[in-house]
């Protein structure tokens, strides 16, 4: 089943041309999953216009759902985009609305290795040599939360030792009421050692993140 129209269709195609190195796409489901199907069929339609992209559909129950962090939290759609070494950008939900532009602008800074983070950033990202989970919750509707996205996993891709989750709130209900969840988007590091809410600057997105640690 086709999510995509033609006209998107048109518009993805062309920000997938910066894509560069094959990327794997893991998508894991479940049988009680609401979005699931909508969720493969969604990214079916993305891998169908670049041939970097290998899309791979996962039971949760696959051992590499653990391998890869994608049955944390109880529930799916999962998807974890990977390259090489890699492998800590994760959308928990189905990437859809406002979350899609985030989905394919990390298709492409996965795939280039290139987040378009300052310098300065990149330099103070360096000091973390420790693991750290930053958990994003979004919605649909959110035009923030995309940036707050983008930032969190551009920082999973640039320091091996930081993992981020995009979770879509109003799917995973329970996780955001155990997280009291108010506002989005709401950032928590290592579960809730630290929390902050909105679209910061990469710069005081970082301070945030390490003031927590």
């Amino acid at each position: 089943m086709a999510i995509l129209d033609e006209d998107d269709k048109s518009d993805v195609k062309e920000v997938l041309e910066d894509l560069a190195d094959p990327i794997d796409v893991h998508v894991f489901t479940d049988d009680d999953c609401q979005y699931c199907d909508e969720a493969v069929s969604l990214i079916e339609d993305v891998e169908s216009l670049a041939e970097e992209i290998d899309l791979a559909v996962h039971e949760m129950d696959d051992p590499l759902a653990g391998e890869l962090g994608a049955d944390q939290y109880d529930g799916g759609p999962v998807t974890v985009i990977t390259r090489e070494d890699i492998s800590g950008v994760r959308y928990f939900g189905i990437p859809s609305g406002q979350e899609f532009s985030s989905f394919l602008q990390d298709l492409v800074a996965v795939s280039t290795g290139e987040t378009g983070l300052d310098e300065s950033v990149r330099e103070e990202l360096t000091a973390i040599d420790e693991p750290v989970e930053i958990t994003v919750f979004v919605t649909p509707t959110c035009p923030h939360c995309p940036r707050a996205v983008q930032t969190a996993h551009s920082l999973a891709i640039e320091n091996e030792h930081v993992e981020a989750n995009s979770v879509e709130s109003q799917e995973f209900m329970e996780l955001s009421q155990e997280f009291g969840v108010r506002g989005v988007p709401q950032i928590n590091v290592n579960g809730t050692d630290g929390e902050f809410t909105g679209a910061l600057p990469p710069q005081q997105f970082l301070q945030q993140v390490k003031q927590a640690l």
